[in-house]
């Protein structure tokens, strides 16, 4: 059979055979411990299987991740994943939606695909000028890979606030086999800046490089002060205050890092909101990064309102509120 023009023969026989019960038939099937890896809910039993069959398929046809051919097919997969298979939606925190029965998992993969296709066609077409581009995997905080001299930054860090990011992306993280287990996880997390409990680890010293900022001192110390007044006793709770720290130290090392590799002259804008996730304390982000940054060496270019945010379930608030407003901003350094 082909489905919008890409041969699906062989996924259908397959289908045609596949084990109804449990994980996966044929071998198709997570292992242990990316079973404990994957939220609970996220993904039914069938779509599961036709997307570990698909995966397989793609592999055996075009290789491992890491060549160019199977990453253009495994990029179309992880839309199947996210827009169509599994059971999670973003609002913006990702969450469970109702479990599906089913899914059409390769008519969806061969739409996308056939998408892809069509749009590298059309601009291959147009014979535009060839642009370069690099993609680095490092951490933002050291940028050790970063070779050459930047000319501007145009980014949207986290947010020092409860959000997991590695949760956001954990379905196609595993099912294209970019995290295996626990360890490989851990040493994911270990490579983003701290934004939330989730990945705040006992050796992290970011914290100790933002002590000399009065106004960074008296959010943490009011965060911590809130959840003794509130009685808040849970491990991540009793973490609140070092996650706001550590987010500022290691911002902190990024611009260090950054401006060493900065031409005169360069700018910088970073896409970031004031958060209230801390017990209802008011981290101000953009003027607290102001004041890391410009002890680095940078200079204050600008602070534009992107947008504001409309939070509806309040809790932990002082007087009864039923709904908060929040500032996204774009922060504009430059270099001297």
């Amino acid at each position: 059979m082909r489905r919008n023009g890409l041969d699906t023969s062989s996924f259908d026989l397959l289908l045609a055979s596949e084990d109804e019960e449990g994980y996966g038939g044929n071998g198709y099937a997570l292992t242990e411990e990316e079973k404990k890896l994957l939220p609970s809910g996220f993904l039914s039993s069938r779509p599961l299987r036709r997307l570990l069959m698909l995966r397989e398929s793609i592999q055996s046809e075009t290789g491992p991740l890491g060549r160019g051919d199977a990453d253009f097919f495994f990029l179309a997969l992880a839309n199947v994943i996210v827009s169509g298979a599994g059971n999670f939606a973003f609002g913006p925190e990702i969450y469970r939606t109702k479990p599906k029965y089913d899914y059409d998992v390769l008519g969806h993969f061969a739409r996308q695909a056939s998408g892809m296709i069509a749009e590298l066609a059309a601009i291959q077409r147009r014979r535009l000028s060839p642009v370069s581009c690099e993609v680095y995997m490092d951490d933002a905080r050291d940028m050790a890979r970063v070779e050459g001299s930047v000319h501007a930054v145009i980014t949207s860090p986290p947010y020092p606030n409860e959000k997991d990011y590695t949760r956001t992306t954990r379905v196609e993280s595993i099912l294209l086999r970019l995290i295996a287990d626990k360890e490989q996880l851990r040493s994911v997390k270990e490579s983003l800046l701290r934004s939330n409990t989730r990945n705040v680890f006992v050796r992290d010293t970011d914290g100790d490089l933002v002590q000399e900022f009065p106004s960074i001192r008296k959010v943490c110390e009011d965060i911590e002060a809130r959840r003794i007044e509130l009685n808040k006793t849970s491990g991540f709770e009793r973490l609140y205050h070092r996650v706001v720290a550590h987010y500022f130290g290691g911002m902190r090392r990024h611009f260090r890092a950054l401006y060493s590799k900065l031409a005169s002259g360069s700018k910088c804008a970073y896409v970031v909101g004031d958060q209230l996730s801390f017990l209802m304390v008011h981290v101000k982000t953009a003027r607290l990064l102001t004041e890391v940054a410009e002890a680095e060496g940078f200079r204050f270019a600008g602070c534009e309102l992107w947008r504001e945010r409309i939070g509806t379930k309040v809790r932990n608030a002082r007087t009864p509120v039923a709904t908060v407003r929040v500032r996204e901003e774009i922060l504009t350094l430059e270099k001297p």
